[in-house]
């Protein structure tokens, strides 16, 4: 069978489904087109983490990103954190999340598309997302393009924002050799600006002083912590579910996403548990932080910015050492 995209509803909101034999995503475009589903259909799992309170419900503009979030994939733009633009505050994870997106979709023999477009308020910007499925392949294809509707320079930051569901059978793998300790909530997940030898962390209280961050910790540890990967010598991130050996992997321009956090929450924060891999343009998050220390990016009047992240899910692996293009599609190794 092609592949092919629907229109439905979820819990009264429009929904995109795009659909394959190895894939079925579901988009939100009324919530920031929010990727509500990105379910492995061979395992018969969603891979992402949905919040077990909250449900998706449109946020009116300016509200606390934490106090709405349903889980899924969000879009974090022209700010992490709390920005400020001109001036002006913007909303906590940028404004791109809680505004309306219109959606068009696409079909044919080979592919099944959907183009998400949404309009910045502070921001002068226009978002454009196409997310996209060919033949059976397990990649979804994300192509973005970001335009400066600004007359005057347009600094931001940019973050691609997807939460995973795991359990401590997950592994995560990223190809860095020095992370920086940006929050965290306990001494076992390091303290606020330390840097170190990824994967071991310095730990006295865990088994030979040291803890392996790529292992998933249990909800019962009640801890939390956002790592950044600060030296990326490839762009990718992966996350395995070793007693399954299925995992999903993310690829995408380190010429774009020059570093990535890990959100790693294992019951400590509002007692959740997941784990966000997200690129990120820039170190810090916030905009106005980032120009401070000369690593906001900078799109000029009328200039746009486009980039392709794939979501890759693949099998038979225990762990990832590098995820390569290869043809029309990638290596998992």
């Amino acid at each position: 069978m092609p592949p092919r995209v629907t229109r439905t509803s979820i819990d009264g909101l429009d929904a995109v489904v795009l659909e394959n034999d190895a894939l079925r995503v579901t988009v939100l475009p009324a919530l920031g087109a929010h990727v509500w589903e990105l379910v492995d259909k061979t395992a018969g799992r969603d891979l992402l983490w949905h919040n077990p309170r909250t449900g998706p419900r449109p946020a009116p503009y300016g509200a606390h990103f934490d106090d709405w979030w349903s889980g899924g994939w969000d879009e974090i733009f022209p700010s992490g954190d709390r920005g400020l633009l001109h001036d002006e505050r913007l909303p906590y994870m940028g404004e791109m999340w809680c505004i309306p997106w219109t959606a068009e979709i696409a079909s044919g023999r080979d592919a099944a598309s959907v183009t998400t477009t949404g309009f910045g308020t502070v921001a002068p910007v226009r978002v454009e997302r196409t997310l996209e499925l060919s033949g059976d392949d397990p990649v979804l294809r994300a192509r973005y393009r970001i335009t400066s509707l600004d007359v005057r320079p347009l600094p931001y930051t940019w973050g691609i924002h997807p939460a995973f569901a795991v359990t401590p059978e997950h592994r995560i793998d990223v190809p860095a050799d020095r992370m920086v300790v940006g929050v965290s909530s306990d001494p076992s997940m390091g303290e606020e600006g330390w840097e170190y030898a990824w994967p071991l962390l310095p730990d006295p209280s865990a088994p030979g002083g040291f803890r392996d961050m790529r292992r998933v910790r249990p909800a019962a540890d009640a801890v939390f912590a956002g790592h950044w990967a600060t030296d990326l010598s490839a762009g990718w991130l992966a996350l395995t579910d070793v007693a399954s050996r299925r995992g999903v992997a993310i690829a995408f321009d380190p010429g774009v996403f020059r570093h990535a956090w890990l959100w790693q929450v294992y019951g400590g924060w509002r007692g959740h548990h997941h784990v966000a891999l997200e690129p990120w343009s820039s170190r810090p998050q916030a905009v106005e932080e980032a120009e401070a220390v000369g690593q906001a990016r900078t799109l000029a009047p009328g200039a746009s910015v486009e980039t392709e992240v794939a979501f890759i899910v693949y099998e038979g692996m225990d762990a990832v050492a590098a995820v390569e293009p290869a043809g029309d599609g990638f290596r998992i190794r």
